[in-house]
């Protein structure tokens, strides 16, 4: 085992209360195809869960990073899953011996160990034998959202609702080039330079995530250091620039989800947050597709940035708000719409 594949005990950075380990917090594991999953959660302690939130990190991020959000999950009387995507947090790498190199395949295996997280953990304890099944809400973050969105296209009435942050629907870097030749130089970099570090790319470094500078995730100070924190603490959790083979593999799954079997398939009834000082993902191509589905609305948010769910509070506060909302209308208000898995 690497160091990058550690799921041994963290080493806990110096965080007010808020950013630490929940109160019956459980780190498990799977492994599908040789690829090593890890994943946590928790449940309200003395009651049973109206609803059972399942998140899904952005690029480069780790479980750790969303224990402010288990937290805000768990007050509101819901479990809170949360999975580490293969090539980061404490999951296995696709390049062992080069750890921080942020590579990838094709966004169907992610697709598939998503599925398989759901199917043989989640749906195996969403079930009490008083209450029946109990509602799943989708929390995604960035690629997170990328992939979740194929998975709900794939998998209508698994989930009751979802939410995403910053969706990577379109890569701002390519956002002003014609669809054709974007997804060409892509594919051409992806073949000749797969495992190198995209142009300008490198290791993980502290100015990568630190909550200064125009090219910052997060305005707030105290939110925006708990990304360096964790990894300065457990190195494992280091994850530098991707790759050009992961930024081949990205634009192709950002092309799918424009097609009519993408995004616009999707029933689910969703709800997105984009951020007004965005530099990574494409807000007009998230638009665009948001607009084509059925049951889905987006609210650009004033001040924001790519990070909404570590920014500042008036900022974070207004999507939660409406991440909420949303779970009521669809699950807390609706009990008798549930169907089986």
């Amino acid at each position: 085992m690497t160091k990058a594949q550690s799921s041994g005990p963290a080493a806990v950075p110096d965080l007010e209360e808020r950013f630490r380990e929940p109160l019956g917090w459980r780190w498990h594991s799977f492994t599908r195809n040789g690829r090593k999953i890890r994943f946590g959660s928790a449940s309200p302690r003395d009651s049973i869960p109206d609803a059972v939130v399942v998140c899904f990190p952005g690029l480069g991020e780790f479980a750790e990073k969303y224990y402010e959000t288990a937290r805000m999950v768990l007050d509101a009387n819901m479990a809170f899953w949360v999975m580490d995507w293969m090539g980061q947090g404490a999951s296995g790498r696709y390049l062992p011996d080069q750890p921080e190199k942020r590579h990838g395949g094709p966004f169907a295996e992610d697709v598939a160990d998503m599925h398989y997280f759901i199917m043989e953990y989640i749906k195996h304890s969403s079930v009490h034998p008083d209450r029946g099944r109990i509602p799943m809400a989708m929390l995604a973050h960035s690629m997170g959202s990328n992939i979740a969105l194929h998975y709900l296209a794939q998998n209508p009435g698994r989930f009751e609702c979802a939410a995403f942050t910053s969706p990577m629907i379109g890569i701002k870097a390519l956002a002003g080039v014609p669809k054709p030749l974007a997804s060409l130089a892509a594919n051409i970099c992806g073949v000749l330079m797969g495992k190198n570090y995209i142009a300008g790319g490198g290791g993980w470094t502290v100015q990568k995530h630190t909550p200064e500078g125009p090219k910052r995730l997060s305005a707030d100070p105290v939110r925006g250091a708990v990304h360096n924190l964790w990894c300065a603490a457990n190195p494992y959790l280091k994850v530098g620039d991707p790759t050009y083979g992961w930024l081949m593999h990205a634009q192709r799954s950002c092309a799918a989800l424009l097609k009519p079997t993408g995004c616009a398939a999707i029933e689910t009834p969703c709800f997105f947050g984009l951020a007004e000082n965005e530099h990574l993902v494409d807000n007009e191509a998230a638009r665009a597709a948001i607009k084509s589905m059925k049951n889905a609305e987006y609210l650009d948010i004033p001040w924001g940035h790519h990070e909404l769910l570590m920014d500042a509070d008036e900022v974070r506060s207004v999507f939660i708000e409406r991440f909420l909302k949303l779970i009521k209308v669809t699950i807390l208000d609706r009990p008798e719409t549930l169907k089986p898995f």
